[in-house]
């Protein structure tokens, strides 16, 4: 009995940790929440945050070059043979011939050298330009990553809502193969009591085995875009979830206000990025004017030398270090390029040109997409609007003839009909609420409002 006991509640036990790692392993997706995953995991994003952090870095690699520099050597030398030096004899015999060369060497075999160097940038128009075109470089990445935020939005909610619609059409698609057979069923049951030809019952089997791939492939499909939604997400792609928002529900959201809004071209990321690559351009020119200007650099060095040979021990022996100090400036500037240094400037010039060309064309592309994305959106929403009311009248058509076969007065073949109808007008509800919410996305992504 006590062992009894013990079995139950250890059969309890598992029960219990094997739901709740059940309810672990299920996630559930809202459309904000797949969204908000997407912004956070997304591939896109992770590079695009990485490249801010690189931007970031060579602005302060770039400043750290203007600030002081501490360098530190030590060479060693040994001498296999000590350099041999030669001078006019007379000028240490004056009663030497005067074509008498003498031969001597002198060193010590073995030197080494300690020393420190420190060197600070005084001015550099070059650099001063630099730091800024970096800080600017920056602040273009930082509005790659806002671009690259709203890109993965759209993407997002457009995989959430063809999972959606994909999951409808199974169900569509379910409830259509039912109908069939059981229309099926009863033309064979009336075609063997001789009511309806067996070739009625032939062509329904067709339509079933039709449905029934389709059917099969719509199951397939759904698990692939629920798939897709896990990978804009930057999910595992194997991971088990459950979409928790439905096209109904998504569809009776409020109208962007990007609608009726004016486009506003400075809230797009993606022009504002290219402003920035412009502003680089022009900084460019500036780079290029700056280096015909002097640059001034003031530098320390302090370094210590010691001798030593092995074969004059009382050197090794003493082994002193001789000191050296050298505090100076030095400055370099250029004199003449025969041309070179206005070439540059005028070459810069011409990317300046080539920038303002591409920020002007993206204002129009811009501005063409917004219009875009506002026609398609007001089309999608009249053309929700109409698949509601189709999707009503085909229910209401179903309900009267529904009740009419019932009476006996409306045949098979008119109840067959209309719940087609009414199928159908539910497969173009489901097409025309993903186009809303794909227009929706678009919409909000051409003119994201402040």
């Amino acid at each position: 009995m006590m062992n009894s006991n013990l079995g139950r509640r250890l059969a309890l036990t598992l029960a219990a940790v094997s739901l709740t790692l059940g309810s672990v392993a299920q996630r559930e997706l809202s459309l904000v929440k797949a969204q908000t995953l997407g912004v956070e995991n997304a591939y896109a994003m992770q590079r695009a945050r990485i490249e801010v952090q690189v931007a970031k870095r060579d602005v302060k690699e770039l400043l750290a070059t203007g600030l002081p520099q501490v360098s530190a050597s030590f060479d060693m030398n040994q001498f296999l043979d000590i350099p041999t030096q030669v001078a006019p004899a007379s000028a240490f015999n004056p009663n030497a011939p005067e074509d008498e060369v003498a031969e001597f060497a002198f060193g010590t075999t073995q030197s080494a050298t300690l020393g420190v160097n420190a060197t600070q940038l005084i001015f550099s128009g070059s650099y001063l330009v630099g730091l800024k075109a970096a800080k600017v470089f920056a602040e273009a990445k930082d509005l790659a990553l806002d671009a690259s935020e709203l890109e993965t939005r759209r993407l997002v909610a457009e995989a959430y809502a063809t999972a959606l619609a994909a999951e409808a059409n199974v169900a569509t698609l379910d409830q259509a193969l039912t109908l069939v057979k059981t229309s099926e069923s009863e033309l064979r049951a009336l075609a063997a009591e001789g009511f309806a030809q067996s070739v009625d019952a032939d062509q329904l089997q067709l339509t079933r085995q039709a449905l029934e791939q389709q059917l099969a492939s719509a199951r397939l499909q759904a698990e692939l875009t629920l798939k897709l939604v896990l990978f804009q997400c930057g999910l595992d792609v194997t991971e088990e979830v459950t979409l928790t928002d439905n096209l109904e529900a998504l569809t009776a959201l409020h109208v962007p206000e990007a609608a009726p809004a004016a486009l506003n071209v400075h809230a797009l990321p993606s022009l504002e990025e290219q402003r920035r690559y412009l502003a680089l351009a022009q900084l460019d020119v500036q780079n290029r004017r700056a280096e015909g200007l002097p640059q001034v650099a003031a530098f320390y060095t302090n370094s210590a030398q010691t001798f030593r040979d092995p074969d004059f021990p009382a050197l090794a022996e003493q082994n002193k270090w001789y000191p050296a100090q050298i505090v100076g400036l030095s400055m370099s500037m250029p004199i003449w390029t025969s041309g070179g240094g206005k070439q540059r400037v005028e070459k810069a010039k011409l990317q300046v040109l080539t920038a303002e060309s591409g920020l002007a064309q993206l204002e129009s592309a811009a501005r063409l997409e917004f219009e875009g994305a506002k026609a398609a959106f007001l089309d999608a929403q009249s053309a929700l609007k109409n698949a509601k009311e189709q999707r009503a009248l085909a229910s209401r058509i179903l309900t009267q003839i529904e009740s009419g076969h019932k009476e006996g007065v409306r045949s098979s073949f008119e109840l067959n009909t209309a719940q087609n109808q009414l199928i159908e007008a539910e497969g173009n509800l489901i097409g025309a609420q993903w186009t809303w919410i794909s227009a929706r996305e678009r919409l909000i992504a051409s003119n994201p409002l402040p």
